[in-house]
């Protein structure tokens, strides 16, 4: 079943967990995938990128500790490596687990430094093969190949990454086919939502460290993206329960 992202539609700010979670157990493994989900994450946020013979697998870093390039590493040996104890998830494991059992993922799409398009040739085969077109949000920072991607397959749900404000979101994202966007909180501006909602467009917003304010009460904020679970509880509890509310109500 496809997330819906829209607050108008779900009645709350969806939360999502960066990296797995962040913290308590290594990012982007499946400690932190499993963690995220047991505690309550709508999303699940994780980073592809690819070794050198086309294998997509998760983690943030370009880099190993010992400052080998990870698109120079064939899987055979990258999957072999351990970071903290634990191994890199293959991506096509991580999607089979997603369709089994539900769950949602914010695929960040790693695509430097490698040539255009060759991430994307690898993983959207994996979401056909293991049916999971309804189980992932694409990230990109790349908006070209976002708008490729969307045009090749319209059903599947994409989001900007932004590295400032934009003069008209309506515009531009209309224009890139997105159908979300993430806004860092220091980018953060009231009168952007309507724009960005006008056209059925979900906000993310990212990097929110301010939890004296009533944010998230005042205006539609679609997903709220943090590094575990329940700091995004305690900062949405915190303000509704400052107007008499409770979350999730």
């Amino acid at each position: 079943m496809t997330l819906e992202l829209l607050k108008s539609k779900t009645g709350r700010t969806l939360i999502e967990s960066h990296r797995g979670v962040e913290g308590d157990v290594p990012e982007n493994s499946w400690a932190a995938i499993k963690l995220g989900h047991e505690l309550g994450a709508d999303l699940i946020e994780v980073d592809v990128q690819m070794s050198q013979d086309g294998i997509p697998f998760l983690r943030h870093n370009y880099q190993l500790p010992d400052g080998r390039w990870c698109h120079d590493i064939p899987w055979n040996e990258l999957k072999e490596f351990k970071i903290d104890g634990e191994h890199l998830p293959k991506l096509e494991d991580v999607l089979v687990w997603a369709r089994d059992t539900g769950v949602h993922f914010s695929l960040d799409m790693k695509t430097f430094f490698k040539p255009e398009g060759n991430l994307m040739k690898e993983v959207l085969p994996l979401i056909e093969r293991t049916n999971t077109k309804d189980n992932v949000l694409l990230l990109f920072f790349d908006h070209k190949e976002l708008l490729q991607t969307k045009l090749a397959y319209p059903e599947l749900t994409v989001r900007a990454l932004l590295t400032g404000r934009l003069l008209n979101y309506a515009e531009y994202l209309q224009k890139i086919k997105a159908d979300c966007v993430s806004v860092s909180y220091g980018l953060f501006c009231p009168e952007d939502i309507d724009q960005i909602h006008s056209i059925n467009v979900s906000l993310v917003l990212v990097e929110y460290w301010n939890q004296s304010n009533d944010l998230f009460q005042k205006y539609d904020i679609d997903v709220l993206s943090v590094g575990n679970p329940m700091d995004a509880r305690k900062i949405l509890n915190h303000q509704w329960h400052n107007f008499g509310g409770t979350y999730g109500n």
